[in-house]
């Protein structure tokens, strides 16, 4: 475990002179956080035409007092030296205010730097879950925070450890996956190599844990729509995650935008006040989701006035607003202190938590708390794109491989081969990167920067094999048939078809689906090509979530999945495909194969009686490589019978059997025969995070 930031309330006593100075405009304001478009000229503008507007800015700061800004306008991200700009008045702005109060900025970097043009985009974060390899991730970690911070925003709402263990919501991709462990495991890495020991340097940056919690449960699948959790899973599978994270020092959460048990997350005293920061002692703040306050009245109904929603919010535990389009909750947060409805200790609280954070990042330091442009000379270098590579390898899942159809090695590539490329996702970089890339839904290829559009899947193996092996037919979108025909003729004199699924860029809302099968033009692409030649049919597939593909599995010869791998995903598949790098992925989910039987791994003994099967595509940990590996010498240290306070160490030789070099991630699960509450049939315990390159016969 790496060092941790100093305690919060390192800070109190200077935090206890400056409320003595505050208003209660003065608190309200901090307590208020909106988006930056309330202080654009005209947000609407493409984004290399965004200005500062300083009347708008002037209202929000010396008006409203405002103690937050975050996110980028809808027509994407910004260059360095813009967000330099744009920060740089903001902060100049709130030093002309009469307490000098910093203005804290956050941002979604999701998977990378993702609202910095030219950043990283690395894989996301079920891509990450696959590697099974905490060391990548804290790598990423910190590379993520150094860029961001490198823009002059020191605080990122990630990492989400909610855990995904509902496969319809669409974003399961932000997750970690269904396990427990892993997303303990990835949440705490993710949040210690992001903030540091020290959230002052200038390459750190505070985390905000999301969606506290069971956001990521709702029971339709549709995002933001009501979960129903009772409390022994609760606090066997939904809460550890944020614990550990919170035990690593994250600095702030964000609040779960949907319901649990017929209780707004936003409305919640047990999660947000006696779980978080009484029994955790969670020492930073809570923060709402997107205009998620005023949504007690206006969606949740818990609320029968604006007014009333925000003292609501403010009572349960909610410590900053992201409002984020107007000045309402200023206003009625003030209301409410004057009419005694909003009790001042309860915002004294609010502010405290807010300015620890504030203090912790060094912001009082004015300009001195972020690097000036003129001495960032590493915001992009070769070792993060290496990383980035590496990352992308360790993803990349083999969950077919019949007859040994991959890798394609020199020896079965010949001056007459042809591989035929087709599908949806062959020649898209959003696919492969996911919403939040550039911009929110992150389905706008076009504001790309122009150096990153040679790394689809389609040019990455053209400029691998040369164009004249390559054959290239856009046969359907992702949901419609374009043109059959011509993919079908040309399939007949293709050595290999390649055919490339998935979907398309979203998150939240816009992600919603009716049905978890894959569309059905892209199903019938597959089986028309398998009816109609006997070549061997290679399916990729590029998605967030797994899709169900039960009608071609049998008709692939391979079956690749790539997850969300970022922007080195399409070299990462051709190194893959052609045999210079061997797999190591694991499902860090179980694979469906049935519309309304999505299980995890860990179902209970009972779930298997009268006959009932649990039949998935893929199980959980599931991933082929080009080589075999065997257990052996299993020990068990004392002794496999223990005292209720012993631990059992457990240790195994892993030996490459096959002739190609490669790593293996161990998985060690326990099963409990029985216990007082229904057991699962087995749960991760254990795995090998240093992960080794085995070669051939190696140990």
């Amino acid at each position: 475990m790496m060092a941790i930031p100093p305690p919060l309330t390192t800070y109190d006593n200077d935090i206890d002179i400056l409320l003595s100075q505050m208003t209660d405009e003065d608190k309200i304001g901090q307590m208020t956080q909106i988006a930056i478009d309330l202080i654009l000229k005209d947000p609407s503008k493409p984004w290399n035409e965004i200005e500062v507007d300083p009347v708008k800015l002037t209202t929000a700061i010396q008006n409203y007092k405002i103690g937050s800004i975050f996110s980028v306008a809808a027509t994407g991200a910004y260059s360095l030296e813009q967000w330099h700009d744009i920060i740089g008045k903001i902060q100049d702005e709130s030093s002309k205010t009469s307490l000098k109060i910093p203005v804290l900025y956050g941002i979604d970097s999701i998977h990378g730097a993702n609202f910095v043009r030219n950043s990283v985009l690395f894989p996301q974060a079920i891509a990450l879950a696959a590697t099974f390899n905490t060391t990548m991730v804290r790598e990423i970690g910190k590379i993520v925070a150094r860029q961001t911070r490198a823009a002059g925003i020191p605080w990122v709402f990630h990492p989400q450890v909610d855990i995904g263990r509902q496969k319809l919501w669409p974003r399961l991709w932000e997750t970690y996956g269904e396990d427990v462990k892993l997303v303990k495991d990835m949440g705490r890495a993710y949040t210690e190599s992001m903030q540091g020991d020290d959230l002052k340097s200038l390459v750190t940056v505070a985390a905000c844990l999301k969606s506290f919690v069971g956001y990521s449960h709702p029971q339709s699948g549709r995002d933001r729509t009501p979960a129903w959790i009772d409390e022994r899973q609760m606090q066997e599978y939904f809460l550890p995650p944020f614990e550990e994270s919170i035990r690593a020092g994250a600095v702030s959460v964000m609040i779960n935008p949907g319901d649990v048990n017929g209780i707004p997350g936003h409305a919640n005293y047990h999660l947000m006040t006696e779980i978080l920061k009484e029994k955790y002692q969670f020492e930073g703040f809570a923060l709402s989701d997107w205009e998620d306050i005023i949504r007690l009245h206006t969606v949740y109904h818990t609320a029968d006035t604006p007014k009333e929603a925000v003292r609501q919010a403010i009572m349960a535990g909610v410590d900053m607003s992201m409002v984020p389009l107007d000045f309402s909750f200023f206003d009625l947060a003030l209301e409410g202190i004057r009419d005694g409805s909003i009790p001042i200790s309860r915002i004294d609280d609010a502010v405290r938590r807010i300015l620890r954070v504030k203090y912790a990042l060094g912001l009082f330091d004015g300009r001195n708390a972020w690097p000036d442009i003129s001495t960032i000379n590493t915001f992009s270098n070769q070792i993060f794109d290496q990383i980035n590579l590496q990352a992308a390898h360790e993803v990349i899942t083999l969950l077919k491989n019949d007859n040994n159809t991959l890798p394609l090695i020199e020896t079965k590539i010949t001056s007459d081969t042809k591989l035929l490329i087709t599908g949806p996702t062959a020649d898209v970089l959003t696919s492969l990167n996911g919403g939040w890339s550039y911009t929110w839904q992150g389905n706008d290829q076009s504001i790309y920067p122009t150096n990153f559009t040679n790394k689809t899947i389609l040019e990455s193996i053209k400029r691998y094999l040369g164009t004249s092996k390559v054959e290239y037919i856009n046969s359907t979108t992702f949901d419609q048939i374009i043109d059959m025909s011509k993919v079908l003729d040309a399939s007949v004199n293709a050595s290999y078809i390649l055919v490339c699924l998935g979907e398309q860029a979203y998150t939240e809302t816009p992600g919603n689906i009716n049905d978890l099968i894959l569309d059905d033009a892209q199903l019938q692409l597959v089986e028309q090509l398998h009816n109609r030649t006997d070549k061997p049919i290679i399916t990729i597939l590029v998605e967030g979530r797994p899709r169900i593909i039960r009608r071609i599995v049998e008709l692939s010869s391979a079956i690749v999945m790539m997850y969300l791998p970022g922007m080195e995903g399409g070299q990462a598949l051709v190194d893959v495909l052609f045999g210079k790098y061997n797999p190591s992925g694991r499902l860090p989910i179980s694979y469906p194969k049935y519309n309304h039987h999505l299980s995890t791994y860990d179902y209970q003994w009972c779930e298997t009686s009268l006959g009932n099967n649990i039949d998935v595509e893929f199980e959980f940990g599931h991933g082929l490589s080009y080589t075999t590996f065997v257990y052996e010498n299993l020990v068990l240290s004392p002794s496999p019978i223990l005292l209720w306070d012993e631990q059992l160490s457990i240790s195994i030789v892993v030996r490459n059997t096959g002739s190609v070099v490669g790593d293996h991630t161990v998985l060690l699960f326990i099963s409990d025969l029985y216990r007082s509450v229904t057991p699962p049939n087995k749960e991760l315990k254990g795995l090998n995070y240093q992960r080794q390159l085995l070669a051939s016969k190696d140990k």
